[in-house]
């Protein structure tokens, strides 16, 4: 009787304790082994995004596996990005940007233009999904289908929302009571270009859309270091004394000086454009965007 061909996928193995191998290999991929062979020949055709956050390799480390991610692998990482994918994004972002235009147009067929269009400097390091879930626990967020950085747009209308708030409890100090209380009076201020929730009073469609923001040209990634002074203490082991080591963990960002560009729509029915604007540019140049934005993270600035 002929033997049936098992077709289910094969998996690769972390080596193991008591391996007839005299030196097991120092890392492997959990992915299934079709998919481990072809990696060392992807060359520059494969998607930088899908490569950090599924196939970094797990390192062998105390009889246990587990993710290493410091400043040797994160080098590696660094280097298949600029050296294996860099090259050829490039057209690839052009004929997003053409897409973005194509957007604008659309929108402006349902009474919508461009009240902010405009390209501007990252002035200080990008951080972006920084508390992803990814295997080393320093997420970081690329397009899903380009595999570059970007700001997405939810998380820039969350910045100037809270910049167009800012702005007006600057202008008016009993707004703060306002705000606290989130009472009609705050509703009806932000709800006329943001919109609001049917449990938030009422529902109210917004008249503000925000484009995803991506690079001009493909961005540079460099390293940012983050110091875990008590690694005993969060590992679960023992409390935060003075005699552990510090452990510094490497993390991604955006390297500053390359240029990203913004699209923010308004409805023409929208009548306070220059409230908006203000608050379109604090957030750029004053709030930031990403995470650690409290230590000068993710500001930007006009580019003439």
């Amino acid at each position: 009787m002929p033997r049936h061909r098992d077709n289910r996928p094969q998996f690769s193995r972390p080596p193991r304790r008591g391996d007839r191998e005299s030196q097991p290999p120092a890392k492997f991929y959990p992915l299934p082994e079709k998919i481990c062979k072809s990696l060392p020949t992807l060359g520059n055709n494969f998607n930088f995004g899908l490569y950090f956050n599924k196939w970094l390799p797990i390192y062998l480390k105390n009889g246990f596996s587990s993710y290493e991610f410091q400043t040797k692998q994160a080098e590696e990482v660094l280097k298949k990005y600029k050296d294996g994918i860099c090259p050829v994004l490039q057209n690839l972002l052009r004929q997003k940007h053409r897409e973005i235009e194509g957007l604008i147009q659309a929108f402006a067929n349902l009474g919508y233009e461009p009240l902010i269009k405009a390209d501007y400097i990252l002035k200080t390091s990008l951080i972006i999904g920084l508390g992803n879930v990814h295997p080393t626990e320093r997420g970081f967020t690329f397009h899903w289908t380009l595999g570059l950085p970007y700001i997405p747009a939810e998380g820039m209308k969350g910045v100037v929302r809270l910049a167009y708030l800012v702005e007006k409890a600057q202008e008016e100090p009993d707004f703060f009571e306002n705000w606290a209380k989130e009472d009609e009076k705050f509703w009806q201020y932000l709800a006329k270009p943001f919109g609001r929730a049917e449990k938030e009073n009422g529902a109210e469609r917004g008249k503000v859309v925000f484009l995803d923001a991506f690079p001009v040209e493909v961005p540079e990634l460099t390293l940012e270091i983050t110091t875990c002074h008590y690694p005993d203490y969060y590992g679960g082991k023992r409390g935060p004394t003075e005699d552990q080591n510090p452990n510094p963990l490497p993390f991604l960002a955006v390297k500053p000086g390359v240029q990203f560009r913004f699209v923010m729509l308004v409805s023409k029915e929208l009548k306070d454009e220059e409230a908006l604007r203000k608050a379109f540019t604090s957030a750029l140049t004053k709030h930031g965007f990403g995470a650690k934005t409290a230590l000068g993270h993710g500001r930007f600035e006009y580019a003439p």
